[in-house]
């Protein structure tokens, strides 16, 4: 209705300023001519990913996810429990505790690594908990996935976007494991999660050094063991 009174008052307003003295008078069965109302564009279509490729894999746990969040019954400890069932399977917790440590990694015990995967992974998912406990019907579009020759690693680009502001970038890397598709770092418009606990197990790293002057290898064994 508005957009139709709108139009009007334009028609009217034309017809007026032709009608002005001292302006020429338009041809005989001349008419401005009309506004057209433009059709709404319709949106991008979402581009078609391969079946088992790192993109579907992403959509499809995306759309899992979205629902479950779109539930009723959303508290910590049931979206905790969710994702440690369903989301954290598809993460590689223990490379990214590979790659946080460097060069220290091979000096490490089994055990060691074990507890510096876990401690990634808990903070990890305890940091999705409070992103997700706070859903506010943001939508989640997988934008493009661009794989390296090799066929064997990936990075899928993914828009979040809410009713106001810019979207976040997340970037997901993965790489092909035997058991499929794996994460092994998330990118939140640039930033790292693989370089924030590199910065992290340094800063812990050589601030218990700082404190008794041991061995680098001494602080490591602590922090492996969340002491």
């Amino acid at each position: 209705m508005k957009r139709t009174v709108f139009t009007l008052l334009a028609a009217v307003s034309m017809g007026v300023a032709q009608a002005q003295p001292g302006t020429a008078m338009p041809a005989y069965g001349y008419a401005p001519p009309m506004p057209r109302q433009m059709a709404p564009m319709p949106p991008p279509a979402a581009p078609a990913f391969t079946k088992g490729s790192p993109a579907a894999v992403l959509e499809e746990g995306m759309g899992r996810l979205l629902k479950r969040l779109h539930s009723k019954n959303l508290d910590t400890d049931s979206l905790r429990k969710y994702l440690d069932n369903e989301v954290a399977p598809y993460f590689d917790f223990a490379y990214m505790a590979k790659s946080a440590a460097g060069n220290m990694y091979r000096h490490m015990s089994e055990g060691q690594r074990g507890r510096m995967a876990q401690r990634i992974k808990e903070e990890f998912l305890s940091t999705m908990v409070q992103r997700l406990v706070s859903y506010n019907n943001q939508t989640v579009n997988v934008v493009s996935q661009r794989m390296h020759p090799n066929a064997r690693t990936g990075v899928v680009t993914t828009a979040i976007r809410g009713p106001q502001g810019y979207p976040t970038r997340l970037d997901f890397r993965f790489y092909k494991a035997k058991d499929g598709w794996k994460v092994f770092d998330v990118m939140a418009n640039g930033q790292s999660a693989v370089v924030h606990y590199r910065r992290q197990f340094r800063q812990t790293m050589y601030m218990h050094r700082g404190r008794d002057q041991r061995p680098m290898i001494r602080p490591h064994r602590q922090l492996s063991s969340g002491s």
